[in-house]
């Protein structure tokens, strides 16, 4: 059929017009034959008509219909050829179908002028599918077996030999062994890395020799780690056993180590090292420190000091171990020049692989603890894409967590928020191992920073491995979980959760100021309890400890200090607090910190809510309420993005007041309690008095209660009748409010 006449059959077959080139698009794939062409505007006609041609079921029927015919071979001369992907010629697939060479020829040749093939190959991959799948499996899986046998006969590739090899899918021969290795070895280099695990899984059943089984392990264990890491733990138990043996080689090492890491097994991790460096092949210097980088990122920042050395450390490996050994010490003192250069130096120097990994972690973590976030996440997408571009799911998924965290410094909680759930998505929760607390952190700290407590708690209910609660990333994850405790009024729970950090730090380091500030975080939460005395007590110690190295804990602690502290001081701490965090880079809580002070220069110092002076904490029974204002909920309301200050919420007293009583009312509670009156909703409320709406509720809960009342309407004649003059009062607070924002 020429051009024309296929435009003719467009035009009797459409129901409206078509591109001028799709004439030509459909000559071309069919070359003209009839039953082709036909099939291809049926396919067309069946499509969405974007203006090109489309291959289409019909099409694939109208292949195998030409191609059933019971008076030739064509069927078997085409499934050879589809089996061998156009790399076969006559001779080849003549062995393979088991049709004589010459009818093989002719057949060919009567393909090529019917418009099927082109160039020894079919004219489109729809042709090689229709006709592999008119294949019973056990028919297709023969087919593959004999090619593979066939091309390693012909000296063919390794990939192409194993490629049948796996599509067959059957145990192999012993000689297929070494070239399925080799494949594997080959795919990982391209970065196929699910191709090479088929390759070794189906090495590993055709192989009898255990050394050669255990080698076979250790590379599956490498390769499936990158996009799945839980597949591997099958194949793990066997290298345990070696390692406790001694009879480990180097990659079997390397292998059960990144095992263990990712999983928490120290003692594992610890075996295969001593077998690794008793070796008498020397240990690779850059290896050996990305080594013991990896393990301070897992297991803790106590492990090898710089001048300490390191297990199996080699004179030679000097530099590479220096250049290590001073970028741990971030973990000790924080970020500095030091640190940051050597962090640059590494990450310039180490290529990202399966030993590399958690040392590029440390490195990118050390330049946001020293100020350089901007550089780090440079890098971190740069390591995302280039894992995403070598399938190395385990690899971005790890960056992106990275990422979420230095975007969540930065203020940005709902992009840092979906980029860490993305992380956790990319994975999947249950190939994270002990690793996926760091996504989960980020998440946590995301939805405390949102007010979205809800999504909290649902993230909470993930589950998290026990021997995470070992490693740095539970330590993290203790840390914002009792951030959650914090902001959700249960102050004993983060408490435990605070306490688990320090004896974690404690076993480590008993004088690491980093990674996690648990003196602040105690102080906070003994100022929640109000234990003012012991907050006051923990705020300073993290000052003096961090006020060189690490300006995040040391502005924590100056603003828990500053809740703790009188009129006179809370502003200068606050200011403080804000410089600190202004020179650690965290946008996140500096906002937080500058509008508390904003709140506190506008209410004065009179009106000043939870301004608690030293020395003001008395028995309940010798002053009003008004008179004691309480810390229970001191930084409660700093936790949201939007919170501005803690709401004034008074002690509780032992002895309840009387009902009908409008001076028991603390000044958080008759703000809320105006608006109400004047018709705000609770959300309006919590947006114009920056706090939660949970604390809204709260307050209203409370005024009630105290007035004796049961809703809004009774509120309004109450507060009407005793407080007339809250209404002037009102007003001049919303001009404050409007100043601040402006």
């Amino acid at each position: 059929m020429s051009e024309q006449a296929i435009a003719g059959l467009l035009e009797d077959s459409l129901d409206s017009g078509f591109a001028d080139e799709l004439p030509h698009q459909i000559r071309t794939l069919s070359a003209g034959n009839p039953m082709l062409a036909n099939a291809l505007v049926d396919d067309y006609r069946e499509s969405d008509r974007a203006g090109h041609a489309v291959v289409g079921n019909a099409y694939a029927r109208a292949v195998y219909a030409f191609l059933d015919r019971p008076d030739t071979q064509l069927l078997e001369v085409t499934a050879a050829l589809a089996v061998l992907g156009g790399h076969g010629g006559p001779e080849q697939i003549a062995k393979l179908s088991g049709v004589h060479p010459q009818a093989v020829t002719t057949l060919l040749d009567a393909l090529g002028h019917a418009g099927l093939l082109v160039d020894g190959g079919f004219r489109h991959p729809r042709a090689t599918s229709a006709v592999l799948d008119s294949l019973s499996p056990a028919a297709r899986s023969r087919l593959h077996a004999s090619a593979a046998e066939l091309e390693h006969l012909h000296a063919s590739s390794a990939t192409d030999v194993a490629k049948h090899l796996v599509a067959a899918g059957e145990r192999p021969p012993g000689w297929s062994v070494p070239v399925l290795r080799q494949a594997a070895d080959q795919a990982v280099d391209a970065n196929d890395v699910e191709f090479a695990t088929q390759a070794l899984e189906l090495a590993l059943t055709a192989s009898d020799d255990v050394r050669e089984q255990l080698s076979i392990r250790q590379s599956i264990v490498w390769s499936s780690w990158r996009v799945n890491p839980s597949a591997a733990a099958s194949y793990v138990p066997s290298l345990r056993e070696a390692a406790q043996a001694g009879s480990l080689d180097q990659d079997g090492c390397f292998a059960l180590m990144r095992h263990a890491l990712w999983n928490g097994d120290k003692k594992t991790f610890v075996r295969a090292h001593e077998v690794l460096t008793g070796s008498p092949e020397p240990v690779d210097p850059q290896t050996e420190a990305e080594l013991n980088l990896a393990y301070e990122w897992h297991f803790g920042p106590a492990a090898v000091r710089p001048d300490e050395g390191g297990p199996g450390i080699q004179p030679r490996s000097a530099p590479w171990n220096q250049t290590a050994g001073t970028l741990k010490q971030a973990w000790r003192r924080g970020g500095d020049d030091a640190t940051n250069a050597s962090a640059e130096r590494i990450l310039q120097n180490c290529r990202l692989g399966d030993t590399s990994l958690e040392a590029l972690a440390t490195a990118i973590t050390a330049l946001t603890l020293g100020g350089k976030s901007e550089s780090a996440e440079r890098w971190c997408a740069r390591f995302a894409l280039e894992a995403r571009q070598r399938s190395a799911v385990t690899w971005q998924a790890v960056f992106e967590a990275l990422r979420a965290g230095i975007m969540l410094q930065r203020g940005e909680v709902t992009a840092a928020s979906e980029r860490a759930r993305a992380s956790l998505t990319l994975l999947g929760e249950g190939n994270w191992g002990v690793s996926i607390s760091h996504p989960l952190a980020i998440m946590l700290y995301a939805d405390i920073a949102a007010g979205a407590f809800d999504d909290a708690a649902r993230t909470l209910r993930i589950p998290v491995p026990d021997a995470a609660f070992e490693t740095m990333g539970g330590l993290r994850y203790l840390r914002a979980r009792g951030h959650f405790h914090l902001a959700t009024n249960r102050p004993l729970a983060a408490v435990s959760d605070f306490q688990r950090c320090q004896q974690l730090m404690r076993k480590w380091d008993s004088i690491a100021a980093t990674p996690v500030p648990w003196r602040s975080d105690l102080a906070e939460a003994n100022l929640q309890l109000g234990n003012i005395e012991v907050a006051r007590d923990l705020a300073k110690q993290q000052i003096k400890l961090s006020m060189d190295s690490d300006p995040y804990a040391c502005g924590l602690a100056l603003r828990v200090l500053a809740f703790a502290s009188g009129p006179t001081e809370d502003s200068r701490l606050l200011g403080r607090a804000a410089k600190a965090f202004q020179d650690s880079g965290n946008q996140l809580e500096l906002n937080r910190t500058l509008k508390v002070l904003a709140r506190f220069q506008t209410l004065g110092q009179e009106k000043r809510p939870n301004a608690v002076r030293p020395g003001q904490i008395p028995e309940q029974k010798s002053l009003p309420a008004r008179q004691s204002p309480a810390p229970s909920k001191a930084l409660d309301h700093t936790r949201t993005a939007d919170a501005v200050v803690p709401a004034g919420t008074s002690m509780a007293l032992r002895e309840q007041p009387e009902p009908g009583d409008t001076s028991v009312l603390s000044e958080a509670e008759l703000r809320v309690a105006q608006l109400a009156v004047r018709g705000y909703t609770n959300r309006e409320i919590s947006s114009r008095l920056f706090v939660t709406v949970s604390t809204v509720e709260q307050h209203l809960t409370r005024a009630y209660r105290k007035l004796g009342i049961r809703g809004r309407r009774a509120l309004a004649d109450e507060l009407r009748q005793r407080h007339p003059s809250l209404h002037g009062e009102e007003q001049e607070f919303r001009l404050g409010l409007k100043v601040q924002a402006s």
